[in-house]
């Protein structure tokens, strides 16, 4: 993978969205977590919801820090940070949530290795990022003075053509496991995302109305299940 300092995102936490990937994780829902890459908030208030003690999230742009305070959630605490070194001490978690972030951060490597420092042993960290077997690159793709997203097939074009095009990285799902795996986590889990298609207003709202009412039967469908839009990891921090 290429280090590179990759754009920042944008927020991910539609309703659909966040239901269906804390669904997704719900059964390693316990204790105090981290989100890594908050945002706004949004996934924070539904692992409340799903019975978190408590959760911290952190996040490099404060506008998004400062929209998280204003959901005045009780045990959840909001804090800007640098993108290298978190503010907690070692141990301080049991588990880490990464939605959509690892792509974006400037070392992969540090960011992993910090998370790793703040989980307690046997803690669980989940990673959720870009499946380059999904056929659209869903950051944007510039290409000269043309920049387009959702961008078609430029996930199955070799990265050394693609890298400097791209916004942000994109995995094949063994090199995220591998990203997990070198950092230290036992890897419990490997498996697949969908897309939910809330963000997609041109598409015809008969077949999106399908779609949301079948996608998730398709979790665990051999073959098929590798097309999703997002590998998901699960690893364990050994002690």
């Amino acid at each position: 993978m290429v280090d590179r300092e990759p754009d920042r995102g944008a927020p991910t936490a539609t309703p659909l969205n966040v239901a269906y990937r804390i669904d997704r994780i719900a059964q390693h829902l316990s204790g105090h977590w981290l989100d890594f890459g908050c945002a706004d908030g949004g996934y924070v208030e539904e692992m409340l919801a799903r019975g978190l003690d408590s959760v911290n999230g952190v996040d490099v742009e404060e506008d998004r820090i400062a929209e998280a305070k204003r959901r005045s959630l009780p045990n959840a605490e909001f804090v800007a940070f640098d993108g290298a070194t978190l503010p907690f001490d070692t141990g301080s978690f049991d588990g880490a949530f990464m939605n959509e972030v690892l792509e974006h951060v400037a070392d992969e490597d540090r960011a992993l290795a910090e998370v790793r420092r703040v989980l307690k042993p046997g803690g669980c960290v989940v990673v959720m990022s870009p499946n380059r077997w999904f056929p659209i690159e869903c950051h944007n793709v510039t290409i000269g003075s043309v920049t387009v997203c959702p961008a078609p097939l430029i996930p199955w074009l070799p990265e050394r053509l693609t890298h400097t095009w791209t916004a942000a990285r994109n995995y094949w799902p063994r090199q995220l496991e591998g990203r997990v795996r070198d950092a230290g986590f036992a890897i419990k889990e490997t498996s697949f995302i969908w897309p939910v298609l809330e963000t997609y207003a041109w598409l015809p709202r008969k077949g999106i109305d399908f779609y949301q009412r079948h996608f998730r039967t398709w979790d665990h469908v051999p073959g098929l299940r590798r097309f999703g839009v997002s590998t998901l990891v699960i690893g364990q921090k050994l002690a």
